[in-house]
């Protein structure tokens, strides 16, 4: 950019100009042209600036300074012309040295007037700039790089450039943010890394919890089917426990019938004791008959004829007598072996009573264990009925943790697209070796995840 006006005609400026430049010729690059470019002197600053000497530029035209293809343009013929005109310009402008070397300069073209207003000569007052464009073409070049991604660009200059202290500030900057990308270029392939780690795990995981949701399920069917085994054991407990009650029940009327049995046996017993002592007066009686009838037919043998007929009688008499008697020891040796078959009765109707006392007593302890057994059961039930339910939350549990694996999965996965996209967009930037070799460090992190997956 570069700023021209009007000069404002006053006679006096002459003076004013040459003090100006007396002052300015010790310090900036003077020289002085007539209005059509002449060069009409030029001061040892400037000489030195572009490797001249007076008698080389003295009465040569300002165009040996500019570019050729600058100088055959228009707006070269302009500037000059604008100049003659009485405008003056302050811009940078490149210049070409004796050896055809570009040197930058910031420099001022103002016209000198005489007192009636006409420009007699253009005065340039300049300073070499080329060090400060040099370095601001390099921190360009920098911040084109930096904008490209290119973090190993830096700006080198020497801390008597007065661009130095901005160029150092770059330099820090791009340090800064190159070991900025170079942690987010780290972080973002740890991220990558540990999402990749906790997906396999996750998916290892979730295999495993399919596989215990699959168990618990028919761990619960298992439990399911006895318990149902118990309820049907114990109902058959139950019954059985019934049936021992009314066996228990029947024996103890068997029991009762057997003592009644056993008094019967004994009131036959008696009675039989009974007839025997009456068969036996019977045979006393019939033996004393025979005895009767036997004297009786003895008084009748001595009576003769007349006591023939009560012989007879007595002998009929001491016949009956006899099969009395007979009878009577008959009936005695039945009664006898009847009271045999009683007594054997007895003790066997007594060791009844004490076998049935026996089962009495084993269908109690029977009844007993299978009240136990009934009681063990009916506990054994409810205990499975809690395994069960606890198995069923358990199962509840399972399906949640299942749920929530496929939620961290799912999170996992948009962990690891979100670090692949941090890391393409990271990727732009180009890092030096030793940053990219620091941010490969992170590679190495080892947070112990697979260790641990291997023990869920």
């Amino acid at each position: 950019m570069w700023f021209s006006r009007k000069a404002e005609h006053k006679p006096e400026a002459i003076s004013a100009d040459a003090a100006l430049i007396q002052i300015v010729e010790r310090t900036q690059a003077v020289i002085h042209f007539s209005p059509d470019g002449i060069i009409l002197h030029a001061n040892d600053n400037f000489l030195n600036a572009l490797g001249y000497t007076a008698d080389e530029v003295v009465g040569k035209h300002h165009s040996i300074f500019v570019q050729r293809k600058y100088r055959e343009t228009e707006n070269y013929k302009n500037f000059w012309e604008r100049l003659k005109a009485g405008e003056f310009f302050s811009d940078e402008f490149p210049r070409i040295t004796k050896e055809d070397e570009v040197i930058w300069i910031a420099a001022t073209y103002a016209p000198v007037f005489d007192e009636t207003g006409e420009v007699v000569r253009i005065t340039k007052i300049a300073t070499e700039i080329t060090s400060q464009r040099e370095a601001i073409r390099e921190i360009a070049k920098g911040l084109d790089a930096l904008s490209k991604g290119d973090l190993t660009v830096r700006v080198d200059l020497q801390e008597n450039d007065r661009l130095y202290e901005l160029a150092d500030a770059f330099n820090i900057a791009v340090e800064t943010f190159a070991t900025l990308i170079t942690q987010v270029r780290g972080v973002s392939d740890m991220i990558d890394g540990i999402a990749t780690q906790i997906g396999t795990n996750s998916d290892e995981l979730s295999r495993r919890t399919e596989t215990q949701a699959a168990t618990l399920e028919q761990t619960a069917a298992a439990v399911e089917e006895l318990n149902s085994n118990a309820r049907s054991a114990a109902d058959y407990a139950s019954e059985v426990g019934r049936e021992a009650e009314d066996t228990k029940g029947a024996a103890e009327g068997s029991s009762k019938v057997v003592e009644d049995v056993t008094t019967a046996m004994k009131r036959i017993e008696t009675s039989s004791e009974s007839i025997s002592q009456i068969i036996s007066v019977i045979d006393d009686i019939a033996f004393q008959t025979n005895l009767l009838a036997l004297n009786a037919g003895v008084e009748a043998a001595r009576a003769g004829e007349a006591g023939r007929g009560f012989a007879v009688v007595a002998s009929e008499v001491r016949s009956l007598a006899q099969r009395s008697a007979e009878s009577a020891q008959e009936i005695k040796g039945l009664i006898s072996e009847s009271g045999d078959h009683v007594k054997a009765g007895v003790e066997l109707v007594v060791r009844a009573s004490g076998e049935l006392t026996s089962i009495f007593g084993g269908v109690e302890r029977i009844s007993d264990r299978i009240r136990e057994v009934v009681h063990g059961l009916n506990e054994q039930t409810m205990t499975l009925g809690e395994i069960n339910t606890a198995i069923s939350q358990l199962d509840t549990v399972t399906q949640q943790n299942a749920a929530m694996v496929n939620e961290t999965t799912s999170v996992t996965r948009t962990l690891s697209s979100n670090s692949a996209a941090l890391s393409q967009s990271v990727s732009v930037f180009t890092l030096s070796k030793q940053a990219a070799a620091g941010s490969s460090g992170w590679d190495s992190v080892d947070l112990g995840l697979q260790k641990e997956a291997s023990s869920w």
